[in-house]
């Protein structure tokens, strides 16, 4: 992917995240900045896991493909 393609992509990703924090923000109960920011951090951290997970899965195959002598 380009540049530009990399960027629209990730406008779209963090307008989706404001979105969904601002939605969980506008419960009742929760009222503020600091339940805003609180409730982003916890949806960055959970989406975060399977990412790192993911990551670290693609590394280890790759790491023994090259070991095999077999990368793309």
């Amino acid at each position: 992917m380009k540049r530009v393609e990399w960027v629209i992509a990730s406008i779209f990703i963090a307008l989706g995240l404001h979105c969904l924090v601002m939605a969980g923000t506008l419960l009742p109960g929760t009222v503020g900045d600091p339940a805003y920011f609180s409730l982003l951090l916890r949806v960055c951290f959970w989406m975060g896991i399977p990412i790192l997970g993911g990551f670290v899965i693609y590394m280890i195959i790759m790491s023994i493909k090259k070991r095999k002598g077999k990368v793309l």
